[in-house]
C-alpha cells in the first residue's frame, strides 16, 4: 500500500486533523462554543435541515467571539499561533 498515492492528500488530511483538534479544544474550553456546537446537532434532529445555515452562523459567531476574548487574554500565544499558521502556509506551498 502506497501512503503517498496522490500529492497533497496526506497534507490535507493532517491539516484537517489539526483543525479538528483546535476546534475540539475550543469546544472543551469555552462554554459558549460548547453550547452552540451541541445545539447545532440537537436542533437538527427536531427541526430538520432547514436552518443549518443559521445554526452554523451562530456557531461561527461564538467561535469568533471566543477567539477574540481569549486572544486578549493570551496575546503572546496568539502571536505564536499566527506565526505557526503563516509558516504552515508557506511550507505547504512549496
Amino acid at each position: 500500500m502506497q501512503l503517498h498515492a496522490r500529492p497533497g492528500i496526506w497534507e490535507t488530511t493532517l491539516s484537517m486533523g489539526c483543525l479538528g483538534a483546535v476546534l475540539t479544544a475550543l469546544i472543551a474550553v469555552d462554554a459558549r462554543v460548547h453550547e452552540r456546537f451541541f445545539l447545532l446537532f440537537a436542533e437538527a434532529r427536531s427541526e430538520g435541515v432547514g436552518t443549518w445555515g443559521d445554526r452554523l452562523q451562530s456557531l461561527g459567531a461564538a467561535i469568533v467571539q471566543a477567539a477574540r476574548d481569549h486572544s486578549l487574554d493570551q496575546a503572546p500565544l496568539l502571536i505564536f499561533a499566527a506565526v505557526g499558521v503563516v509558516l504552515l502556509f508557506f511550507m505547504l506551498r512549496t
